[in-house]
């Protein structure tokens, strides 16, 4: 009987406990509980910093290309050609997105150039002048809307920075491949009867033509001066010979500003019969036909490279650093290289190679 009582003893009591636990447990109205679970908080619907793809809101900035106005002078000239096929093949490695205006050889478009790269609100221009005071005023206003300007070739004052040819020694270095070739080919310097062609309304152009009489006559100082005319294109070229022909059926050796120009002096040449005749023709900034008429051994007989496609590659690198670094003040002067009949094809195979690639 007392173990009976005993263990009913013992089921009370526990169900006593259950009970008081089960109270315990219970939560009145209004009141808070520090046992209870904590709800689960709300799920972001997108991460700190991140838009709704989950991409970080400043991947659109990353991915945004830089746009950039290339202003030419004129994109009749080859050089300007090859920079501008340079500029359009390097732009991607650079993450730009460039638009490339053709001046036409006016200073006034060049300006108004200018004013609509600013309307559409480019990230930087880029400018070859065709003169360099005239675009002074509305680089200036370029400026002031925030996008930094550079001058290339000519240099307009104010600009954040200036991609330089040295003319004088550009030019020099054609005269003297025309100066040793009439010290090479004519039995006296003074048979040499000597044209010169390049554009003497632009100071930095006429600073390359001294050049170029500079370096004739510092190997052939006794070569004739029979013709200083002006030009910059192979028309302008081929209409400059013809009318000196008409005076100087003799003139034997015509140096050039540049191969456009050197191209209309050949075929000005070869219409008067002089196709194989004992001239010289040297131009500047050895543009691809230039080259294969000097391979060929013709009356084109040598020309400078300025790596006028590579150039693209430096402007593009010269915008680069004023975005990112602000004005440079030193000049970032462009190399260059004489090319004869002796390493032309060298030369040519160099082109090919990167094309290929």
């Amino acid at each position: 009987m007392k173990k009976i009582m005993r263990k009913v003893s013992i089921l009370l009591a526990a169900a006593l406990t259950v009970m008081s636990l089960a109270a315990c447990s219970m939560k009145e109205p209004g009141s808070s509980d520090a046992g209870q679970p904590e709800p689960a908080p709300a799920e972001e619907s997108a991460e700190d910093g991140a838009d709704e793809s989950g991409a970080p809101a400043d991947a659109e900035n990353q991915d945004k290309k830089i746009r950039v106005g290339f202003i030419v002078q004129d994109l009749t000239i080859n050089y300007f050609l090859s920079v501008v096929q340079g500029v359009e093949d390097f732009q991607e490695n650079y993450n730009m997105e460039v638009q490339v205006v053709d001046g036409h050889s006016d200073a006034n478009t060049q300006v108004e150039a200018v004013e609509n790269l600013v309307t559409q609100g480019v990230d930087c221009i880029v400018i070859c002048p065709v003169d360099p005071v005239a675009p002074e005023a509305a680089v200036k206003e370029a400026q002031k809307a925030g996008i930094p300007v550079i001058t290339w070739s000519e240099k307009i004052e104010g600009c954040d920075a200036w991609v330089a040819i040295d003319n004088y020694n550009y030019g020099f270095e054609t005269g003297k491949l025309a100066g040793q070739w009439i010290v090479d080919h004519l039995e006296n310097q003074e048979d040499a009867k000597v044209m010169y062609v390049y554009v003497q309304e632009n100071e930095q152009l006429i600073q390359r033509g001294k050049g170029m009489e500079d370096g004739v006559a510092s190997i052939a100082p006794n070569a004739q001066t029979i013709a200083v005319q002006s030009g910059n294109t192979t028309e302008s070229g081929m209409k400059a010979v013809e009318t000196v022909l008409v005076k100087e059926p003799d003139m034997n050796v015509i140096v050039c500003s540049n191969d456009s120009v050197a191209l209309g002096a050949y075929e000005a040449m070869v219409a008067a019969g002089k196709q194989d005749a004992d001239v010289c023709i040297t131009g500047l900034d050895a543009d691809q036909k230039n080259l294969e008429y000097i391979a060929e051994g013709t009356i084109l007989k040598g020309t400078v490279d300025l790596s006028a496609y590579h150039q693209g590659d430096l402007l593009c690198d010269a915008v680069t650093q004023v975005l990112e670094k602000g004005t440079v003040e030193e000049p970032i002067y462009v190399k260059y290289s004489p090319v004869t009949e002796e390493n032309v094809q060298e030369v040519l195979d160099q082109r090919a190679s990167l094309e290929s690639n």
